[in-house]
């Protein structure tokens, strides 16, 4: 019996640049199965429905959950797939914040095919990751789509967590206290434990930032 296809998700906000991925990865000598996304959202959500791939090809400055933050995600969910980063950026600070969350390796977009090729079955002949390499991938560090400024990952109970995400389905603070069976004051001292840790002044900024850096 043949070996089976590697699985290969692919995740790119540029819908060019994946159709041209599409054609390197089907004229190539690799036995691929691939399955691509425009948003690293709706990715998430595939893999939240138990979905499993043997590797993961991501874009580093994406909208809405940037390649990095994404990385941090699956790490969180103890996801150890092996993830190679794809960039136009070639700075030190990229690459040492891939590999602060547990990156693979780092792709230029400019390399030949063959890199990225190579990059792939060499990610999938390493398998995943070990549990402690995952868990250390889940640090608090989580940095910009331009790869230069470093944002700490919240300290947020799970309460806050709670408030966070009601928040981000319009919920009032009324709303919140009702549901939860808590003073609306609670509700609004949790608030601004969440806006601190968040660096942010408002409820749209703390759902905004909570969506880049994966919460939910």
């Amino acid at each position: 019996m043949g070996s089976s296809p590697i699985r290969l998700a692919v995740i790119d906000d540029h819908a060019l640049f994946l159709q041209g991925l599409a054609y390197v990865f089907e004229n190539c000598a690799l036995d691929l199965e691939v399955q691509s996304f425009t948003t690293a959202t709706d990715f998430l959500k595939q893999i939240d429905e138990e979905r499993e791939w043997d590797v993961i090809v991501t874009d580093l400055a994406m909208k809405q959950i940037n390649g990095i933050a994404l990385i941090g995600a699956l790490r969180a969910r103890k996801i150890g797939t092996q993830v190679i980063v794809l960039s136009a950026s070639e700075d030190a600070i990229t690459r040492s914040n891939a590999d602060a969350v547990g990156a693979f390796c780092f792709v230029h977009k400019s390399s030949e095919e063959t890199v990225l090729l190579e990059a792939i079955e060499a990610a999938h002949k390493a398998g995943p990751l070990p549990p402690r390499s995952v868990q250390n991938g889940a640090r608090r560090m989580i940095f910009q789509p331009d790869g230069t400024d470093t944002i700490v990952r919240p300290k947020l109970g799970p309460q806050q967590q709670r408030i966070l995400s009601m928040m981000a389905e319009g919920a009032t603070n009324k709303d919140i206290a009702r549901a939860l069976s808590i003073s609306e004051n609670t509700v609004k001292t949790h608030a601004k434990t969440i806006f601190r840790e968040l660096s942010v002044g408002s409820r749209a900024a703390a759902v905004q930032r909570a969506r880049e850096l994966a919460l939910f």
